[in-house]
């Protein structure tokens, strides 16, 4: 039997309404209207009961790292150690115990372990005076949580291991950076790959592509060093990814398309500036073709395109007109341009079909 489809309580009611009339004014018949109401279920929300216990764990998880924060002194390492450990594994325990009668309950004691985890990286770390970079305990805490969300097969906790990965590179990133950490590559496959696995989370999966372009930011600051000469290539390498993910769509999930969006689109507006070339003329005869391929992409049905050739145009328009028109001239056109690429946008959407992302 093949896997519903989930969706929201009232797109569902809606759909479900479309399919009646279809029944009723006979298009289809009433067993195939059963058969595809059939296909769909109500997606699972974020009920009350759900926030109290997750927002009382964390406030419980706090509340007693707080506690023992404001007596560090006072108790000794062994005491301290134990106690850390103790909290974990009895969040996880009583996690164990209560899942087949209190799922969600459950699964509040489990994120308190998770944060009861993290928290104890960062107090061992001070206890015994680990020193290094804070950013490496993120990374001991993806590494410990990573196999929960598996086992639970949790999209939160992975969303967590995912985040912290990110946190770790964003210090990997440092101009002059001795290494290159490529064995990262491991650990953001397998968060890809879990997040494949135990049902693809948007967030997650948008996560790891800039986990990915955040490690190629690595290899260039390694062999470029941090000389502003070759900033521009920065500009190229994200620019050539980001069309890379844009133009290869039938083959990827859409969340990585968008990004690919984003980025191409960043790529353009770093490269649009003219110090950050070697011979400042370039930017021009790039901006132009530039804007020339957002039209083909628009022409392709991308909305994500139409936004960036908005804000390209509104760059230019800035960079020009304060140089020779008055200050509430400048204002004045560049909130009529905005109106205009807002109701541009708009029609686009109501245009509406598979035509538009």
């Amino acid at each position: 039997m093949p896997t519903k489809r989930s969706l929201k309580a009232k797109d569902l009611e809606m759909l479900k309404r479309e399919i009646h009339y279809l029944e009723e004014t006979e298009r289809i018949t009433a067993e195939q209207s059963k058969d595809i109401q059939d296909l769909y279920e109500v997606k699972p929300g974020l009920s009350f009961t759900k926030t109290l216990l997750y927002v009382g764990s964390i406030l419980i998880g706090a509340g007693i790292l707080s506690f023992i924060a404001s007596n560090w002194g006072e108790i000794g390492k062994l005491a301290k150690f134990i106690l850390i450990l103790g909290l974990y594994v009895g969040s996880i325990f009583a996690g164990f115990k209560m899942e087949t009668q209190y799922p969600k309950t459950s699964k509040s004691f489990y994120y308190l372990g998770v944060f009861v985890f993290g928290a104890g990286i960062f107090l061992i770390g001070q206890m015994f005076n680990f020193g290094g970079e804070f950013q490496d305990a993120f990374l001991w805490w993806s590494l410990g949580i990573l196999p929960l969300a598996w086992v639970l097969k949790d999209k939160w906790i992975l969303m967590l291991a995912s985040l912290f990965v990110l946190i770790y590179l964003s210090n990997q990133l440092d101009w002059f950076s001795g290494t290159i950490p490529y064995w990262i590559l491991l650990w953001i496959g397998a968060i890809y790959v879990l997040n494949e696995k135990i049902g693809f989370s948007k967030v997650t999966g948008f996560i790891t592509g800039i986990q990915l372009l955040a490690f190629i930011g690595t290899l260039l600051n390694f062999f470029i060093r941090g000389d502003d000469e070759w900033i521009y290539l920065y500009g190229l390498v994200y620019l050539v990814l980001g069309l890379a993910l844009v133009l290869v769509r039938s083959n990827i999930r859409n969340v990585y398309i968008s990004l690919g969006h984003l980025v191409h689109g960043a790529a353009a507006f770093l490269l649009s500036f003219e110090d950050v070339w070697p011979n400042d003329w370039i930017y021009i005869p790039f901006s132009l073709l530039y804007v020339l391929f957002l039209f083909y992409l628009i022409k392709r049905g991308s909305l994500l395109s139409i936004v960036i050739l908005c804000f390209m145009i509104f760059r230019f328009y800035l960079d020009i007109s304060f140089a020779f028109l008055p200050k509430s001239f400048v204002f004045i056109i560049g909130g009529l341009l905005l109106l205009g690429f807002g109701f541009y946008f708009e029609k686009q959407r109501k245009k509406g079909g598979t035509g538009h992302d």
